[in-house]
């Protein structure tokens, strides 16, 4: 009976701490052949103070080739795999609100998750901020401005 209430105890323990547990997966990044597609730390978007939305800001060079954009956290999850939405918004029009399509599900479709990525040709190497618009369930647009 004392095994039975320790199991107990540490069941109810162990489901409290999950509760209040920060989901790191719910972290999104800025992923590009220029972050070698990864979700590196310095490319995690950041809560602007006295807003909702989140902001990265980096420098891009201009290498001739085109960079391929996408919002995701660091596993790709579904919901959380951010591309364009609408074709005519895959080359980036700078400082214009552009819709993201959230829902590639990449364990069902069973293919790369750099799906629908924007795309983006700087002429010169110059500073990105990239900003977030979020809602209750995600990102829903993105802005990229040049400085």
């Amino acid at each position: 009976m004392k095994i039975l209430s320790i199991l107990v105890l540490v069941i109810l323990l162990t489901s409290c701490k999950s509760m209040y547990k920060q989901d790191k997966s719910s972290d999104l990044y800025l992923r590009s052949e220029f972050t070698w597609w990864e979700a590196k730390p310095e490319f995690k978007f950041v809560t602007i103070k006295d807003s909702t939305n989140k902001v990265v800001r980096t420098k891009i060079e201009a290498d001739g080739s085109a960079y391929h954009i996408k919002v995701a956290d660091k596993i790709w999850s579904k919901y959380k795999n951010c591309g364009y939405k609408n074709n005519a918004d895959r080359i980036i029009k700078l400082d214009k609100w552009l819709e993201l399509e959230c829902t590639y599900d990449f364990d069902k479709l069973n293919t790369t998750p750099i799906q629908k990525p924007f795309q983006i040709k700087p002429t010169k190497d110059a500073f990105y901020t990239f900003t977030l618009k979020m809602t209750t369930t995600g990102p829903s647009h993105i802005k990229i401005s040049k400085e």
